[in-house]
């Protein structure tokens, strides 16, 4: 179900006519129902009922500040791939202890601020990261929750432009490399080793 309906012709966002709105602060314009997303957030969430699971909004789907507040006020945690979204989710509302880390590219400045944030978990992406994350971590006296980011060389027939799971995809270490490198993460100062994740 979603609030978004035709009534006599005119398209309703809610009870509230999206010509209102248009006149009121001109086109284009973008128009969430927040009804729409906390009933499709509920079913989500419901069908995970008894199940000790976080729910993680990815940001970068959308980081309108409302659309993520309302999330949050939900219990919805936050899934960032850059200090930008990271400072986003925060001002959201975002509890840092739900807030995950994931993607390419971490700078070493976006690791320093989460951190000095303290989130709850760090995706990680490659060895290198893993090595540059513990840098970070130990000189300032301070401990990565860490997800492996494992590649399982899975295609998942989708667009090509959106693969993230094959060999050839630049997304996670290889599964054959996946163990040893979760190993040497749990040698490594400033490094705690949680989990492992995936995509395809």
């Amino acid at each position: 179900m979603d609030h978004f309906a035709y009534r006599e012709g005119e398209l309703y966002a809610e009870d509230v006519p999206l010509s209102r709105i248009a006149a009121e602060v001109g086109t284009p314009f973008y128009c969430y129902s927040t009804a729409t997303l906390r009933h499709h957030y509920r079913v989500f969430t419901e069908a995970f009922a008894g199940t000790d699971a976080a729910f993680c909004y990815a940001v970068k789907a959308n980081a309108n500040l409302a659309v993520i507040r309302t999330l949050a006020d939900l219990g919805a945690g936050a899934d960032v791939v850059s200090g930008g979204e990271l400072e986003r989710a925060l001002a959201a509302g975002i509890a840092p202890a739900q807030i995950v880390f994931s993607g390419v590219g971490k700078s070493r400045n976006e690791l320093a601020l989460a951190l000095d944030t303290r989130i709850g978990q760090f995706n990680v992406e490659s060895s290198a990261e893993l090595e540059l994350l513990s840098e970070v971590s130990a000189a300032r006296a301070s401990t990565a929750r860490i997800a492996v980011r494992v590649n399982p060389d899975v295609d998942a027939d989708t667009h090509e432009k959106i693969s993230t799971g094959r060999h050839q995809d630049k997304f996670g270490i290889p599964w054959p490399d996946a163990r040893d490198v979760y190993a040497h993460a749990a040698t490594l100062p400033g490094i705690e080793a949680v989990g492992v994740a995936a995509h395809i």
